[in-house]
């Protein structure tokens, strides 16, 4: 898929779970095949869990190969549908097993379904971007054309191979998406040459791609009130995975996150009001393709920071995260400052944002485990990062800290226990005495079943952004004061 954070916005099918299931689900999900064995003395092999998922799901999502065909071999349904309208194969195919795919396909598995989504097995083959297994459906029958269109991801995929296979005379070539776009729209967008010829020659019609002409501060967009709303859809927000909306002082200039494969995983974006209007969003003018995500700019505009996996000192590790620094001059930039062994650490260093007064907050430590810090710029570089402490930290997984200008609170995204959904914002006050209020969980018009993450302010503090799944959205900041 492109989107390069998926782990974090992926369905989380083993919670909840009924307890009868809970065993069997999580021995499926760790491919421990005698312990399935042993269970299936006393537990039906299609029990489902809270997600109306069976062992087998599981372990197609898991990834477990063995265990999927233990399961098989033991009689497992291989057609039921769990609550989001999906069978075992759609599960395969997320896992990008041709195995268990033919498998499943030998076994007369239905090919020609749609889940709650009206997404089809074909769709989400096309969607993990896998022609292998591509080829297989559609030798075995799949449609070409039930369902909601895949072109628009296969564009997003950059696979023009796919995209020749899965159109053929029947196929509508200008289906408009959520994002009022075609699929043209997005090649023209990518600048994916190759696939916009192609479209064209096929009859794909550029009358219908949509052209943007925004006038007016936050990306010429209506503001919203106490309603969060998706900040600038089609523009900002759109089929790709971005987050992390950074203003320049006089909101003249907004940066953001691009994730995707073609991306190198990460870019940060930036569109311009220039001559009354904002311009089509480009990569920043960052030296090098490297993976460069979470930007923000100092309230004086002279200092961009950022979170990249570049080089340190010559040395590559492209699954490593450190805390980086640009500064700006007017139209001129540094070259990229590493910001130093003091703060960055082991662990993946990542969303940094710094208070008036310069003090650097980010999230630090293993993946399942990271907490919120601050380090301080003394005798010319930052120090040792130092823990927010356990009024803000968890033994879960805090991340993503938006520090008030005033340093007066902290927002955070977290996957704790209680929230509404498998991650959500909270917040925490400084107190007047020192240390912070108990983290709150932010409520309903923020959080949601989905991911919530990623939260940010506009540079005149009027409006709260955040992600929702792989989406931007806004909301007026007085929420903000109301947890106070």
């Amino acid at each position: 898929m492109n989107t390069f954070r998926f782990y974090s916005l992926i369905i989380v099918l083993l919670i909840p779970l009924r307890s009868s299931a809970q065993d069997i689900h999580r021995a499926a999900c760790d491919g421990n095949i005698g312990q399935i064995d042993s269970l299936l003395q006393h537990v039906d092999i299609n029990l489902r869990n809270g997600t109306e998922s069976t062992a087998l799901h599981i372990a197609a999502f898991c990834r477990q190969r063995e265990a999927f065909n233990f399961l098989i071999e033991k009689g497992a349904d291989i057609n039921t549908i769990n609550r989001f309208g999906e069978t075992a194969l759609y599960y395969a195919i997320r896992a990008r097993d041709s195995s268990m795919v033919t498998t499943l396909l030998e076994r007369n598995t239905p090919l020609n379904m749609v889940n709650e989504e009206d997404i089809t097995p074909l769709f989400r083959t096309v969607q993990s971007d896998n022609l292998q297994l591509l080829t297989m459906l559609l030798e075995a029958g799949a449609d070409h054309n039930l369902g909601k269109s895949p072109l628009h991801d296969a564009v997003l995929n950059e696979n023009l191979e796919i995209l020749k296979l899965i159109i053929n005379d029947q196929t509508e070539l200008d289906p408009i998406n959520n994002y009022e776009n075609t699929p043209l729209a997005i090649a023209i967008r990518q600048n994916s040459i190759e696939i916009e010829e192609y479209l064209l020659s096929r009859g794909a019609d550029e009358k219908k791609v949509k052209k943007y002409n925004l006038t007016g501060e936050y990306a010429g967009q209506p503001v919203p009130d106490s309603t969060a709303k998706v900040f600038a859809r089609g523009f900002i927000s759109t089929e790709d995975f971005v987050h992390t909306p950074a203003f320049s002082p006089d909101q003249k200039e907004i940066y953001y996150t691009l994730e995707s494969f073609l991306a190198h995983g990460g870019t940060i974006m930036v569109t311009r009001y220039i001559d009354g209007k904002w311009t089509k969003p480009e990569p920043a003018e960052i030296e090098g393709t490297y993976r460069e995500i979470d930007p923000f700019i100092t309230s004086d505009g002279s200092k961009l920071f950022y979170s990249s996996n570049r080089p340190v000192n010559g040395e590559e590790d492209e699954t490593n995260i450190d805390l980086w620094m640009i500064n700006i001059d007017g139209d001129e930039w540094s070259e990229p400052i590493h910001l130093g062994n003091k703060v960055n650490t082991e662990y993946l260093d990542w969303f940094p944002t710094l208070s008036d007064k310069g003090t650097l907050f980010f999230s630090t430590g293993p993946n399942r485990s990271s907490n919120i810090v601050y380090s301080v710029f003394e005798d010319g570089e930052y120090g040792e990062a130092v823990s927010l402490g356990d009024s803000v930290n968890s033994s879960s997984r805090d991340y993503d800290p938006l520090i008030a200008p005033d340093e007066s609170y902290v927002i955070f995204s977290s996957n704790r226990p209680g929230g509404f959904g498998s991650v959500d914002l909270y917040i925490s006050f400084r107190k007047e005495e020192g240390g912070w209020t108990k983290a709150k969980n932010m409520g309903s018009k923020i959080n949601t079943e989905m991911v919530d993450f990623a939260p940010k302010l506009s540079s005149d503090g009027k409006y709260f952004f955040f992600n929702r799944g792989s989406e931007i959205f806004w909301i007026d900041a007085g929420i903000i004061h109301s947890f106070r």
